[in-house]
């Protein structure tokens, strides 16, 4: 039902984006240069890694090592498990990396838009914890085989209860409370909370 579910809506909802996506492509094209998307290894279900599509944000040849950086300091800081216990935001503050038509679409979510066609892989699901790159999984320790066992999403949990402004445990503590109480019912009220979550910016980078 998951599957049939993440197909329906991808079906639906990429012809109704078919304007957006070209216009997207075009700006950033003429903007910042190629290329318009950016394709990344993520950890996919079951720990199989899989290319990851996404609009470019980012500057050429910006420095990818500055984010690996940045999250294993966050973890040496704050023990990595389930926990509502705030702490250091998994953002990063003032990233001068990200382009200005970047930071329009990572306020507005539409940087995620090709991930549609990973669902349609069906490497993805509509909703489910964010795909991680592997330095990102790799600090999960024991919780990363929990955490993979359902496809990652376009959408989460997590995302509806702060994006970045969570801590590296309240991120895994509300993935993992998706894992175990998944449905489509908890989907559809993930989906809806999302569009409130991109329309109010919280959250936002």
């Amino acid at each position: 039902m998951k599957n049939i579910f993440d197909i329906t809506i991808a079906v639906l909802v990429i012809p109704l984006l078919l304007i957006i996506f070209p216009v997207i492509y075009i700006c950033i094209l003429f903007i910042d240069g190629r290329p318009s998307v950016y394709k990344q290894e993520r950890v996919g279900k079951n720990g199989k890694v899989f290319i990851l599509y996404k609009f470019r944000t980012m500057d050429h040849g910006s420095d990818e090592n500055l984010h690996q950086k940045h999250y294993e300091s966050l973890s040496k800081e704050q023990s990595v498990e389930p926990s509502l216990k705030p702490g250091n935001p998994i953002r990063i503050e003032n990233d001068d990396r990200i382009t200005k038509i970047g930071k329009v679409l990572r306020k507005t979510s539409l940087d995620e838009l090709p991930n549609l066609f990973n669902v349609l892989l069906g490497q993805m699901s509509i909703v489910g914890p964010r795909p991680l790159v592997k330095y990102e999984a790799s600090l999960l320790g024991e919780y990363q085989k929990e955490r993979h066992s359902v496809k990652p999403g376009i959408t989460g949990l997590a995302q509806t209860q702060g994006r970045l402004d969570l801590s590296l445990q309240e991120r895994l503590y509300w993935d993992l409370e998706y894992v175990n109480k998944y449905n489509l019912i908890l989907d559809m009220k993930i989906i809806l909370q999302t569009i409130m979550s991109v329309i109010s910016r919280k959250g936002a980078n």
